[in-house]
Order: structure tokens, then C-alpha cells, then sequence
């Protein structure tokens, strides 16, 4: 088990998250999905979600929710409490300790009997699930970044989102899930990180009296490495939509923190990443032809997406219009003010997002998994490093790979 204490007075509030890790299987995202809402929603000593409200409530509204998220090659179940940090009430409340014990209580005492989870908040949970699953094809960008996300990657794991599939969700049963619950306690990676203005001693026993067994650590490679394919894969599909959306998927192997990484970033702001991206002002502002387009860099997996809402009969003008932004970044064509504005807002960016307790847990999480950190003063050093070239450079490991086409027209 590992744990991150961040004394800091930054906050009023203390954060605690406890992350299950484990190495991607596309097997297991599905009941990944499904057990983080049973467990949130009930467990022995709080069996309804109005008895979970009503706890939360009486400890000055603290927050509770348990989240999936996948990073590279793996897949992280994280458990978050947010509680008023106690220093700040007129007494004192003890309330990291029984913020603690909360989290134990639902992490290591779920509503089970006979080994199997609740059948009702099992069934609740599962149908709400579905619910959501099914109508993911009614919130067509989002249907459309998960169709090019499933031809553009080779491996299974990577294809499957990350809430998993209703198919693998149909067959699982309170048994089954229960059954996969008891693998992850007892196997998962542990990492605890704690934030706030608390005592780290006192940190470190709540955690340790937390009943977790010893287990091995994660030691793959975080980053997912896909070879580049020489031929461009392409889908077109026909839907009666009022607008198109024209997907793109780019390989650029730079990945997190690793040399061009923070070229990587400047690149990705020029491109699409930013307001005042490529993209956004020649496709939507300059051409009028698309509704949004932007681009979006995934460091841990080595690639880039485009996304476009438009006119299913301006395909190929707005397709030639993101190839030449592309091109233009390839060829060195970009304005000092293009350069030095996408650093600044990058900055101003970074600097914001430390404000953010949600965003600096995260950090901390990410931290850990790459064993790696960095200061802020080292990360404005290195993004301030980014030279001209280092940009163009990055823009020419940059290849087109995939192409996913909603078209559409309501007659």
C-alpha cells in the first residue's frame, strides 16, 4: 500500500482518495464500472443512498463518490471523500478519523449476504448502468470519439471504453460481481493520497489501520505504445443526424513527461487543443464550417484526436482544411504571437489547475503512478524551454491513422 500525505493550508477542505489499480483487461472494465456505483451507492452500515446522504450530510456536508478511470495501460477505481477540514470548526470534530472510517465501511463492509452483492441495489445499479450505456448513442460527439477510438486501437482494452459494454454487462450477476470485488481487495494496487491541512503522522495511521493485505505493485509499462500503421483505416457510418462529425486520430509517440512532452503540449494548443488553436479559427471562425473543432492529446496512450461537428456535405472541404493546419505546423508556419500566446494560456492553465483540490489529488495520483515529480517552478522552466523547432519536430511524428465519419441529413 502506498500513501501521498499533502499538508497544505491552500484548502479549507481535506481530501482523501483510495485508488484500486490494476493492469487494463477489457474483461474486466465492465464489473470495474458496475462495482464503483454498488459500492457508492450502499454498503452494511449505510444500506440505502438516502442513508449514505443522510451520513454525509450530519459531517457538514462532506462529499463521497467513487469514480473509473483508465491511464495508459491501466485501470484506476478511485474512491474520493471531500470533508470541511476539521481545523476550522469551533470544536473539535474528529472528522478525519471518522472520515476514514467511513471509507472503510464502504470499501471493506459492502451490503452483501451469501456472498453476493444486494440484489437490489445490485439490480438498481446494473439497470442504471445499462440505461446510461444504451443512450451514449444519443449523445452523437461523444458516440463518435468512441467509434474512432475503436479502429484506431489495436489492442481490445484500449478500444472498449472505459465504463465498459452492455453486452459483457447483461451477464453479470450478484455472485459473479461480488466474486470479482473479493480479487480486487485482496490484489489490487493500494495508493492513498491525502490533502490538506492535516497532521501526516496522524495520516499514516488511519491509512495503515486500513485492513488492506501486502500485494505487488503494478511494474508494466504505464504508457500504451501502438506501431503506426501504414495504411489509413476509415469508417463511414449514416445516421439521421442534423450534424455530421468528422473524427481524426493521429499517432505521436511522446508520452508524459518524457523528452518533447512539453513540445508535445505547445503543439496540441496550436493545433486545436486551445480557443485560438488552428483549427478553431480557419475551420470554424474563417471557412464557417464546422459547429466546434478541436484537438485533444492523450500522452499516456501516444496520440492525438481531431473532433468536428459539421455539414455532412462539407466533409472534404473541412477534412483538406484540418490536413493543411496540420501541414502548415509541419512546414514551421506559425506566428511568434501563435507560439508565445499558446505558452502563456498552457501556463495560465497549469497555474489554475493548482487552485483545484480535485486537480491536485489527481496530480498526486499521477505522481505516483509514474514515479515521477516535478515542481512548478520545474514545469514553467520546461515549458519555457519549448523552442520553435521543438514544435515543428513533434508536428512531424505526427501521422494520420484513423477516420471516423458520422454522416447524416434529416430528410
Amino acid at each position: 500500500m502506498g500513501l501521498t500525505v499533502t499538508p497544505t493550508k491552500k484548502f479549507k477542505t481535506t481530501r482523501i482518495a483510495i485508488a484500486l489499480i490494476e493492469p487494463l483487461d477489457s474483461k474486466s472494465l465492465t464489473k470495474r464500472m458496475l462495482l464503483a456505483n454498488v459500492l457508492e451507492a450502499a454498503s452494511e452500515h449505510f444500506p440505502t443512498q438516502k442513508a449514505v446522504a443522510e451520513k454525509l450530510s450530519k459531517m457538514y456536508g462532506a462529499g463521497f463518490g467513487i469514480t473509473v478511470e483508465r491511464r495508459g495501460n491501466v485501470h484506476i477505481l478511485n474512491c474520493v471523500f471531500d470533508c470541511v477540514n476539521e481545523r476550522y470548526l469551533d470544536a473539535e470534530e474528529g472528522l478525519l478519523d471518522e472520515a476514514f472510517a467511513f471509507l472503510k465501511q464502504c470499501i471493506f463492509e459492502p451490503l452483501v449476504s451469501n456472498e453476493e452483492f444486494d440484489q437490489a441495489t445490485f439490480e438498481r445499479q446494473k439497470k442504471n448502468l445499462g440505461f446510461y450505456m444504451q443512450t451514449v448513442r444519443d449523445d452523437k460527439q461523444l458516440y463518435a470519439a468512441l467509434s474512432l477510438q475503436k479502429i484506431y486501437f489495436a489492442d481490445e482494452a484500449q478500444r472498449t471504453p472505459s465504463f465498459g459494454t452492455y453486452e459483457q454487462l447483461k451477464k453479470i450477476t450478484p455472485k459473479a460481481l461480488y466474486s470479482y470485488y473479493t480479487e480486487c481487495i485482496r490484489n489490487d494496487q493500494i495508493e492513498i493520497v491525502v490533502s490538506g491541512n492535516v497532521d501526516e503522522k496522524k495520516c499514516e495511521e488511519l491509512a495503515r489501520a486500513l485492513p488492506f493485505t501486502e500485494r505487488q505493485e503494478f511494474n508494466g509499462s504505464l504508457f500504451y505504445n501502438q506501431r503506426q500503421n501504414f495504411e489509413i483505416n476509415e469508417e463511414v457510418e449514416h445516421q439521421t443526424v442534423v450534424q455530421g462529425k468528422l473524427d481524426l486520430a493521429y499517432s505521436l509517440p511522446v508520452y508524459y513527461r518524457t523528452a518533447d512532452y512539453y513540445a508535445a503540449l505547445v503543439f496540441n494548443g496550436i493545433f486545436g487543443g486551445l480557443p485560438l488553436s488552428k483549427l478553431f479559427m480557419n475551420v470554424r471562425e474563417k471557412a464557417s464550417l464546422a459547429y466546434y473543432a478541436n484537438s485533444s492529446y492523450d500522452s499516456f496512450r501516444g496520440f492525438v484526436s481531431v473532433q468536428t461537428g459539421i455539414q455532412a456535405k462539407n466533409r472534404n472541404a473541412v477534412q483538406t482544411i484540418i490536413s493543411k493546419q496540420l501541414e502548415d505546423i509541419k512546414n514551421g508556419q506559425i506566428t511568434q504571437r501563435e507560439f508565445q500566446d499558446t505558452k502563456k494560456a498552457l501556463q495560465s492553465s497549469f497555474l489554475s489547475r493548482l487552485d483545484s483540490p480535485t486537480n491536485n489529488l489527481d496530480q498526486k495520483l499521477v505522481n505516483v503512478l509514474t514515479r515521477e515529480e516535478i515542481s512548478v517552478q520545474g514545469w514553467q522552466t520546461a515549458l519555457e524551454a519549448v523552442c520553435f523547432e521543438d514544435v515543428v519536430e513533434v508536428a512531424q511524428k505526427t501521422e494520420l491513422q484513423s477516420i471516423y465519419f458520422l454522416d447524416g441529413e434529416v430528410n
